[in-house]
């Protein structure tokens, strides 16, 4: 990996130890000189770095660091450092402690209804800080991946991550490795166009996923390249004529208000659509309400 435990980057932070690494780069764990708690920090991959304006990347990193809501991994700063001769772009963001969606349902398959219902409303909240701000700030990247879990008494709080990955998949010509998330894009991100009808698009196969364990739609990337971002929303768009099946008949407790808020989510078309992660948080959250005595939320019992 490019740093190595102990190693202090731009005389401020201090490795701690690797995380991992994936299509975009590696993660750290490091420490900041000046503060107490951990923090992530991911390093671009050098590709990623030429194909970027990086004045324009490190403006865009300022005003995300300024927005702060509980359900949003703090982004810290965007910055570059210079290592045997190269720039190397990198992101600091708040540490969460937990797991991801992803690892969650992979575990579960799929998700109780009071469970996974209480994870996209707290994804929405922060989504909708972010749609509420100015500039107005869109994700472009949400999957399973990006949304995070936190444990408070044992229930599960979703907090969105990974804006930084975002601004990179807006300029990039491909991203290799990275077809999954391509599976969670709107159609008019395909064309180039990103609103916050885009990301609720993608957090309303998110919600699908929970609690179908699959996608909208059947996708098959084993001949893509992968690398191929012409081909991939070919098969995708492809696949996407398909009429969706209603969650309701994978899982028998989704409700027909929480079907007709799930299938708005993710029209294919953005006037059919939730404009906003604001609106699409108004009808999950109407749709959640319920005579029984629980309140319909979660059971401790749900995550096992």
């Amino acid at each position: 990996m490019l740093l190595s435990r102990g190693d202090i980057i731009n005389g401020t932070y201090k490795v701690i130890f690797p995380i991992g690494q994936g299509a975009f780069g590696e993660v750290f764990r490091v420490k900041h000189k000046y503060f107490k708690d951990p923090q992530v920090m991911k390093v671009y991959k050098d590709e990623y770095v030429e194909k970027t304006e990086l004045e324009e990347v490190i403006n865009e990193g300022q005003v995300l660091s300024k927005l702060s809501h509980p359900n949003l991994v703090k982004v810290f700063s965007i910055n570059t450092f210079n290592k045997n001769g190269k720039v190397h772009y990198f992101m600091t963001m708040g540490y969460v402690s937990g797991e991801s969606l992803k690892q969650l349902i992979k575990r579960k398959r799929e998700l109780d209804v009071p469970v996974a219902i209480s994870i996209m409303i707290d994804v929405l909240k922060g989504l909708k800080a972010a749609h509420n701000n100015k500039p107005r700030i869109v994700h472009r990247d949400i999957n399973t991946d990006n949304i995070l879990l936190s444990y408070d008494d044992h229930k599960p709080v979703g907090i969105l991550g990974d804006f930084g990955i975002a601004i990179l998949l807006d300029k990039a010509h491909s991203i290799p490795g990275a077809a999954g998330r391509y599976l969670y894009f709107a159609p008019e991100c395909f064309m180039g166009i990103y609103l916050p009808a885009s990301d609720v698009f993608s957090a309303g196969c998110v919600l699908y996923k929970m609690l179908t364990g699959s996608l909208p739609w059947q996708y098959d990337l084993v001949h893509s390249t992968l690398d191929d971002k012409e081909e991939i929303s070919y098969m995708i768009n492809s696949a996407r004529r398909e009429k969706v099946k209603k969650p309701s008949l994978s899982n028998s407790d989704i409700d027909e208000k929480l079907e007709k808020v799930i299938m708005k989510s993710i029209e294919k078309k953005m006037e059919n659509r939730y404009r906003t992660a604001g609106s699409f948080l108004k009808a999950l959250e109407n749709a959640n309400k319920t005579e029984d005595p629980s309140g319909g939320y979660w059971k401790e019992q749900d995550l096992y």
